[in-house]
């Protein structure tokens, strides 16, 4: 038994969770372009890197693209690649020209995020299984599990947590850099905590789908808004709900919450007493409870602690509610 399972559980929902037969550490990086007007995504397809563009052996194992209105009502594009660590050093050793020479001749704000996953430092959890992010590059699923719906089940899946300390120490701190003049530089905070937590009604039919829009994703918004907008209440140093776009930039029926927390116990008690989660959860499973077993709405996320020197936030040009910055110390 897990440390946290409660005696004789089973869990609410089956689940499933990715296996990789490679034990290599992968690696997460995020990449946007972030302006006042939807017309820049010209010049983000057209100039900035595109990672797709670099095949294996040192190329990415997953490319994906959303969008989402930041706090300060601009648009944000991103693309949201998956990597073997190794290849990902060697790519960047190269594409990292690109990136600076666009920030000379852009006015544009540009960020990326990026953060080491080693495997004893991740899980993932999909309602189906049908696969979605980084368990997309995985070799297999394994499930149902029993690690899931009760307080401390992402604690429970995560290897590293049973190892050592995992909670958060000082906030974020920028590097002084003089490389250029608009760029803040973070590295991330050992145990900062990365969540990425998606919803798919694209596989539902219409009554699904309009159940889903109408009640639960309502309730979705106003969470990630508040961790967002009142992140430090609950040690949450940045929230975006993103839509997901497909391969032409173009909408689909996805989105998912990307957020950063000091560490894992903060969003834990998040999502265990604030009334914003409660009421996701409610939503969600009258929703569960009204279709079974016939329910088609996929949910998914994956969680990861990071390791020591394991991340790094870069903001270039961008404005003061961008990502992390809120919480920076150093600026």
């Amino acid at each position: 038994m897990k440390n946290n399972m409660p005696p004789n559980w089973q869990p609410p929902a089956p689940a499933w969770q990715a296996l990789w037969k490679d034990t290599t550490a992968l690696r997460v990086a995020y990449f946007a372009v972030q302006a006042s007007t939807p017309a820049l995504l010209d010049v983000w397809q057209q100039q900035t890197l595109i990672a797709d563009q670099f095949p294996l052996p040192v190329g990415p194992l997953l490319v994906e693209r959303g969008h989402f209105v930041d706090a300060a009502g601009q648009d944000n594009f991103l693309l949201i690649s998956y990597w073997r660590e190794t290849e990902y050093e060697r790519w960047w050793s190269v594409a990292s020209d690109r990136w600076y020479q666009l920030a000379e001749t852009t006015e544009q704000g540009l960020w990326r995020e990026t953060m080491s996953l080693p495997h004893e430092h991740f899980e993932t959890l999909l309602s189906s299984p049908d696969t979605h992010g980084v368990a997309s590059s995985g070799d297999d699923l394994e499930g149902p599990i029993l690690e899931h719906g009760y307080p401390g089940g992402m604690r429970d899946r995560i290897a590293c947590c049973a190892l050592g300390d995992v909670r958060g120490g000082a906030a974020p701190r920028a590097l002084s850099e003089a490389q250029h003049e608009s760029i803040v530089r973070i590295p991330a905070p050992s145990n900062l905590c990365m969540i990425r937590s998606g919803q798919d009604w694209g596989h539902c039919n219409e009554e699904q789908a309009n159940d889903y829009l109408r009640n639960v994703h309502p309730v979705l918004q106003k969470g990630m808004d508040y961790l967002r907008d009142q992140g430090e209440e609950c040690a949450c140093y940045s929230m975006r709900l993103v839509n997901v776009l497909d391969e032409h930039w173009q909408a689909t029926q996805q989105t998912f919450g990307l957020g950063y927390a000091k560490d894992i116990f903060a969003f834990e008690e998040w999502a265990k007493s604030h009334p914003t989660h409660l009421d996701i959860f409610g939503k969600f499973m009258v929703m569960a409870e009204k279709y079974g077993e016939t329910l088609q709405l996929q949910l998914w996320h994956e969680v990861a602690v990071c390791p020591d020197g394991g991340g790094e936030f870069e903001y270039i040009q961008c404005h003061d509610k961008t990502g992390i910055l809120p919480f920076v110390s150093g600026v």
